[in-house]
Order: C-alpha cells, then sequence, then structure tokens
C-alpha cells in the first residue's frame, strides 16, 4: 500500500500518531509530502503591491527562499525520522505551490492508495461545516483516491 501524508511542520507527530493507530503501516511505503505554500509570500506581495510598496531587494528574496528551503526541509527530516520505525519505507518529496492542488497530482501521478491529511487548524472548529481547512476541504474534493482525514487532539 502506498500512503501519502501530508507534513505542516506542526501537527507531524499527531498525524503519524493517528495514522500508525488506524493502518498496519509496517509494510507500507509512505511518502512524507511537504508544499511550501504561498501563504507567507501572499501576505508581503499586499504589502509590496500597495501605492508607494516596493518588492524585497534580492538579497532579502534570496535570504526568505532560503529560510523557506530550511524550515520545509527541518519539518520534512523531523516526519522521516518519526515515521521510520513504522512504515517499510519511507520517502521525503518537497515541493512548491498550492499544497491541495500539489498532493492530488502527486496521488495521481504515483498512483497513491490512501491520502492522509489533518482536517483542520487548532483555530478551527471541531466539527461542523468549517472544520475542514482550504488545503483539506481541496484534498475531500479532487483526491483520486480515498483520503483519511484525522483531527488533532483525537
Amino acid at each position: 500500500m502506498r500512503v501519502l501524508a501530508l507534513v505542516d511542520g506542526f501537527h507531524t507527530g499527531e498525524l503519524l500518531d493517528s495514522l500508525a493507530r488506524l493502518l498496519s503501516l509496517h509494510e507500507a511505503e509512505l511518502l512524507l509530502v511537504y508544499v511550501q505554500g504561498p501563504g507567507p509570500r501572499a501576505g508581503l506581495d499586499l504589502v509590496r503591491h500597495r501605492p508607494g510598496g516596493h518588492g524585497l531587494p534580492p538579497h532579502r528574496e534570496h535570504e526568505l527562499a532560503a529560510a523557506e528551503h530550511a524550515g520545509s526541509a527541518d519539518a520534512l527530516a523531523e516526519a522521516e525520522k518519526l515515521a521510520s520505525p513504522l512504515a517499510g519505507s519511507t520517502k521525503t518529496i518537497q515541493l512548491r505551490g498550492e499544497p491541495g492542488r500539489a498532493v492530488c497530482e502527486i496521488a495521481a501521478r504515483d498512483g497513491v492508495d490512501l491520502v492522509a491529511i489533518m482536517a483542520g487548524d487548532r483555530g478551527q472548529a471541531r466539527l461542523g461545516p468549517g472544520s475542514l481547512g482550504p488545503v483539506a476541504r481541496f484534498v475531500a474534493d479532487h483526491s483520486p483516491c480515498p483520503v483519511l482525514l484525522l483531527r488533532a487532539g483525537r
């Protein structure tokens, strides 16, 4: 079985613990995916595109990109360390783009059997229409394979 787990750098332990409780991962191939989304940069773009706003100097742009890359690499390293004893094999994938779309594309391209994703963030309702974050909602609606939505703190 090939399982894709979306790593966000915050809920990795909860995601993998819940997944291991529900599935036997010892014979599974676990794809650990981290997608650098547009979130932090979108806020900077709003500041830069206001009247009189200026873009970041090239050296700051480079520093920002390096920090984003290092953060995602750290999140994947932690996920791989936690997942290695649980899964038959692990593979890490680091991408940039819209997370929901990237997850669905990887699932289709790599023949994934199951996508596991946290249902929402701590700031969202536990149950009901607002309980899914935008990435979880997109994946649930567009995934080419079954999706396992995991809730934090359960």
